[in-house]
Order: structure tokens, then C-alpha cells, then sequence
């Protein structure tokens, strides 16, 4: 079936988007890491990580087109929840932090061009963002004599293909902050819609990482060792884990909406073996739940 004129291919449209967001990301890194200075990271000091929080709330999903005729204006969700994660990477200790939703479900510039607000399938192109907390001797004595891991911001870029029935995703990006590596992770779900109001996902999720983030997280330097009870550990980077994650979306009218996840990771190659893992546990499990706000704004 061919496009209307006013939704050009993907082969016309996305390169415009890579753009954008490239020219958008040198700016907001910056300035995320001089708030993290600034006293913000304490402020959110609670969350073990973003994966838990907004890695879930902030899909960034974003199809970059021309505009369906929609006024310029941006359409958003804001609202608060609870979660339960790792206290920290390999830990079997477990947490309780509240869960913000901050989401942008359509953005339309003056210029006329969109970004969210397209078909549900298709490919989508959007930033990624994760937050992972600051993990310290201090908090955890499991870990005596390991050096403090500042809290860290990560940026990247989030990309999915949805059929019907079948969604395809991947998102990298780099750290700030605590690590400076590269982590990302695939996903391929199942959709399922029993009610006009319901949305399900179930699949697999395959974690990467680079060798700078899995020896930030699960090595241990030579002058670590001398000091801790822990092994001198050097981490390649590689496959980081393998899980599954389901999760569930219900709209309860055109301005409420619940969300929850629940999800299992288990800890793979070095980071599996590694001496600050063997601490704690490989098996990493997430469970979450937040109730969501709709907002529309004409501008």
C-alpha cells in the first residue's frame, strides 16, 4: 500500500532525525553532567538505576515525519510510581525506589515537523536515557576496600522496528559521569492487545557492554585488591546478560493510564564470574509499577 504524500518513506525522513538528535545531544550531555554537580544526583540518590525508572518511562520512540496537520504543540505524560531493583550491579540485595514518568509522546515544531504522533508500526528513532546510582563501600559493606562509583547519566540513541504483532528494539548509549563506557541492550517482544484499553509485551533482552563499563562495575584494580578481600579482576566487555522482561499498559480514559514491568536478567561471561558478583547473585530481578498523567499543549 503506498504513503500519502505528507508521510515521505523512511528512507527520506530518518536521515533528517539522526541529524536532529545529533546536533541536540553535544548539549544536552553537558549540561546533564553539570547538573549531576550540582547537587541534582543526590536528589535522585535513591535509584539504583534507570533501568528500574526511566529506562521503562522514557521508551523514546519518536518517528520523525512531517506533520499529520497537527497544530504545533507537544503531547506528554508525567506521572509516579514504585520499583524494586538491585541495590547495585551483581547485588542480591534488593531496593525500593520511587519510579518517575517523564514521557514525550508527540513533539511538533513551528516549522511543522513531528516528532512521535505517527502509526504504531513502522521504525522509530528516539533518545535513550539511564541513570545508575552511585554505589559506595559506605552503603554496602559486602564491598570494603572497592573505590566509590559516582552516580552516572547515559545517552544514546533508542531504535525499534514494530510489526502487527512483533517489536524489534535495541538501544547504546555512552556513560557520564560514574563510567564513561558504552552499555546498550536488544529486545524482540511479542505484543499482544486483549482489550482496546490493555497493551501487553513479553521477550527476551540481550545486555552489551564495553570493557570500560564492566570493569567500572564488576573489576577490581590491583589497588583495590591490596586493600579489600577481593581478587585483582580484569573484565572484558561483550555480552553483559540475558533475560526476559513483561510488561503491561492500561488506559483508563484519554487522561489516566497505569504502567507496570516486571523483569529477570542473568549476568553473563566475566561480569557473571566476577568476585563482586559471586558476593552477591548472577540472577537480577526488577519489578515496577507507576500511574501516568496525559497532558497536551498547543504552543
Amino acid at each position: 500500500m503506498s504513503q500519502p504524500s505528507s508521510f515521505p518513506a523512511p528512507s527520506e525522513r530518518f536521515p533528517a532525525a539522526f541529524a536532529d538528535w545529533k546536533r541536540l545531544l553535544p548539549h544536552i550531555a553537558p549540561a546533564l553532567k553539570n547538573c549531576m554537580h550540582s547537587g541534582i544526583s543526590s536528589m535522585i540518590k535513591p535509584l539504583r538505576s534507570a533501568s528500574l525508572a526511566l529506562a521503562l518511562l522514557l521508551p523514546a520512540t519518536a518517528h520523525a515525519q512531517d506533520s499529520y496537520g497537527q497544530a504545533p504543540g507537544i503531547d506528554f505524560e508525567l506521572g509516579l510510581g514504585a520499583g524494586v531493583s538491585p541495590e547495585y550491579f551483581g547485588s542480591s540485595s534488593y531496593i525500593l525506589s520511587p519510579v518517575p514518568v517523564i514521557r514525550i509522546q508527540r513533539l511538533t515544531l513551528p516549522n511543522g515537523r513531528t516528532f512521535g504522533g505517527g502509526p504504531e508500526t513502522g521504525f522509530s528513532i528516539g533518545p535513550s536515557f539511564d541513570f545508575i546510582g552511585k554505589r559506595s563501600a559506605s552503603d554496602h559493606p559486602v564491598l570494603a576496600g572497592l573505590d566509590t562509583v559516582d552516580a552516572a547519566v547515559e545517552l544514546g540513541l533508542s531504535a525499534s522496528y514494530t510489526f502487527q504483532n512483533l517489536r524489534v528494539s535495541g538501544d547504546i548509549r555512552h556513560g557520564f559521569g560514574g563510567h564513561h563506557g558504552i552499555r546498550g541492550e536488544v529486545g524482540v517482544d511479542a505484543l499482544f492487545k486483549p482489550t482496546e484499553k490493555l497493551a501487553i509485551y513479553a521477550g527476551p533482552r540481550f545486555g552489551f557492554a564495553d570493557d570500560e563499563f564492566t570493569n567500572t562495575y564488576f573489576g577490581v584494580s590491583a589497588a583495590e585488591a591490596a586493600v579489600s578481600a577481593f581478587p585483582e579482576t580484569a573484565v572484558d566487555g561483550g555480552l553483559l546478560s540475558t533475560g526476559l522482561e513483561v510488561g503491561a499498559r492500561y488506559d483508563f480514559n484519554d487522561t489516566w493510564a497505569a504502567e507496570s514491568k516486571a523483569s529477570w536478567s542473568r549476568l553473563q561471561g566475566d561480569a557473571g564470574d566476577s568476585p563482586i558478583t559471586a558476593q552477591g547473585s548472577r540472577d537480577q530481578y526488577g519489578l515496577s509499577f507507576a500511574l501516568i498523567r496525559k497532558f497536551s499543549i498547543d504552543f
